[in-house]
């Protein structure tokens, strides 16, 4: 009982501190998924939850990624009786199934003619999105308008499933459009608890605007135009609504946006690792991974697939520091020389590393770049390496070859991966010959993709995933072209995420007129959605923050002056032309 006490309260400990690396991080932001070391971390993640619950501590999830540590007693979980499937060509098991789709909602702010705002719950446990009902956009929306805020969970994730198991013929009802089908679905014939007389369903009088972040926000997006009959308006935050196999470019914000000296060392020490390791040595490799702690990775490319783990947390940066991780600079002070983020010094570089220089094409500061591999690699020994406990192999913590498991508890990683195996790519890897890369070479899009192949075997009912993703069938919405009257784009010219917005360097046109209708926001030193936490009363936002709240508020209040003057105008239809705002040409009915 005391090594158990003292176990919860080490965990407990290092929650407050800021965990080195959550099972959240781990997917965002690793170029392939060593999905021993997350199955690891969840389960330390849950240990330090339950631990913390008669304590007051924070759960680690709660920290960095919005979630709850619990549903909430002021926000019950509520069920719809969700189709299995929208698509004929794809039949559930009977026709007509239905499977328990949880929702959340907050009516507390409700007036007459108040629009209801939902917001999708995209890739993750739809109970972590309650602190946006809770302080975050819903609530602020839902104050201005006399809205309802609802959370809708996606199916596959959570405790919203059609099937019982993951395996690849069970994961046939999941994907983009099939989700698209399940929010319309939702909005035209959900009864509310406790407000079935209001008559809220969309189509009828009360209009409904879309939501969300990241997937979520591209699917907001989607829904405006694929369904513009039930949905009003959408906001869509960080929206990748461009699907891109492979995406490197991922990296490209961080490199532009990073201190520049800490992107210089970086990228020096990734090329002299990478020319280190092209030696095939069997003395030099052994050498280096050793230096890095990680002596027992056997596979170089998962070596380097390690190194590049620290990066995840430049996405898990906030505004709000509650919620947010300052794990990065801390990463880029070990890159730096700066040691206060390492508890032993950093020893000097291995005389068998040395030995291996000769002949290699050495960076313009030979010894500045020695000195910064020498922190750097003491910074992963320490907070990466050490994830690994020592009676555990490494490759079982680090390797990529093994994502076995069809249980519904896999579907933190593994719903996501069929949907990004199947329609979506984004495989982050190594910068192209010519553009410096912050991570390995060895970081090649087969080495990213090969999760594929091995977690979705073809099934008897579905082939399972095709040798490339059908990045068409996302792509086919608009891309970065997308656009529709009361559709918002909402980004952040800091997030790794930025190239496969709307507001993309690569976009046909990243500087779009923004205006009420169709409004193009981008938050200077924005990360990941941004927009969408909030802060409870008595806490003031950063100035940025606020703006953005306060032009959300405004284009929103816009769109429900237009639909209560709705009757009043008839709006042409097929002329194509607008005014200065981005209106449709009307005529009075």
């Amino acid at each position: 009982m005391l090594l158990a006490s003292a176990l919860l309260a080490g965990l407990a400990s290092l929650v407050v501190a800021e965990p080195l690396l959550t099972a959240k991080a781990l997917l965002d932001g690793s170029p392939a998924l060593p999905l021993g070391l997350h199955r690891r971390l969840r389960i330390q993640e849950q240990v330090a939850s339950k631990g913390a619950e008669g304590t007051g501590w924070p759960s680690s999830s709660e920290q960095l990624s919005f979630s709850s540590p619990d549903e909430g007693h002021d926000y019950p979980a509520h069920t719809f009786n969700q189709l299995v499937s929208h698509d004929p060509a794809v039949p559930p098991p009977q026709p007509n199934a239905t499977f328990p789709q949880r929702y959340w909602f907050d009516a507390s702010y409700y007036k007459q003619g108040g629009p209801v705002i939902l917001l999708d719950g995209g890739e993750t446990d739809g109970a972590g999105r309650i602190p946006f009902l809770r302080q975050g956009i819903l609530r602020i929306l839902s104050e201005a308008t006399g809205g309802i805020g609802i959370i809708l969970e996606h199916r596959y994730y959570g405790s919203s499933f059609p099937t019982t198991s993951l395996s690849t013929d069970d994961l046939r009802f999941l994907d983009t459009r099939q989700s698209l089908h399940d929010s319309a679905h939702f909005a035209r014939t959900v009864e509310l608890p406790g407000l079935a007389h209001l008559n809220l369903t969309a189509g009828g009088s009360t209009p409904w605007l879309y939501v969300g972040g990241s997937y979520a926000g591209a699917k907001a997006a989607f829904a405006r135009k694929l369904h513009p009959d039930v949905f009003w308006g959408a906001i869509a935050s960080s929206a990748v609504t461009t699907a891109i196999v492979d995406f490197w470019q991922y990296y490209e914000p961080i490199r532009a946006s990073a201190p520049a000296d800490c992107i210089e060392r970086l990228a020096e020490n990734t090329a002299l690792i990478d020319s280190l390791l092209s030696l095939n040595s069997s003395l030099v490799t052994p050498s280096l991974k050793s230096f890095f702690g990680l002596s027992n990775v056997t596979a170089d490319a998962d070596f380097v697939n390690a190194l590049a783990l620290p990066l995840g947390s430049w996405q898990a940066r906030n505004w709000d520091g509650t919620v947010g991780s300052s794990r990065f600079d801390a990463f880029c002070d070990a890159l730096t020389g700066n040691t206060s983020s390492l508890s032993t010094p950093a020893r000097p570089i291995d005389a068998a590393l040395l030995e291996g220089l000769d002949g290699l094409a050495l960076p313009k500061d030979p010894r500045k770049t020695l000195a910064s591999m020498s922190t750097y690699a003491a910074y992963v020994k320490e907070h990466i390496a050490a994830l690994c406990p020592p009676d555990e192999l490494q490759d079982a913590c680090f390797g990529t070859d093994e994502y076995s498991g069809d249980g519904l508890d896999e579907y933190e990683w593994k719903s996501w991966a069929w949907q990004f195996c199947s329609e979506w790519g984004y495989f982050i890897g190594a910068a192209p010959e010519g553009t410096p890369s912050l991570v390995s070479r060895l970081l090649t899009l087969e080495y990213t993709g090969k999760i594929c192949g091995k977690a979705f075997p073809p099934g008897k009912l579905n082939t399972g995933v095709s040798s490339m993703p059908a990045v068409h069938k996302i792509n086919q919405w608009g891309s970065f072209d997308l656009a529709h009257s009361r559709l918002a784009f909402v980004d952040g010219s800091e997030d790794p995420w930025l190239y496969a917005t709307p507001h993309s360097p690569i976009a046909p046109n990243p500087h779009r007129k923004d205006t009420l209708r169709r409004p193009f926001k981008l938050i200077k030193g924005g990360v990941h959605h941004w927009d969408e936490n909030g802060l409870p009363p008595g806490r003031k936002e950063p100035r940025e923050i606020a703006k953005i709240h306060r032009a959300e508020v405004e284009f929103v209040q816009s769109w429900m002056r237009e639909w209560r003057e709705r009757g009043r105008w008839r709006w042409g239809v097929g002329t194509g032309a607008e005014d200065g705002e981005g209106r449709e040409v009307a005529r009075w009915q």
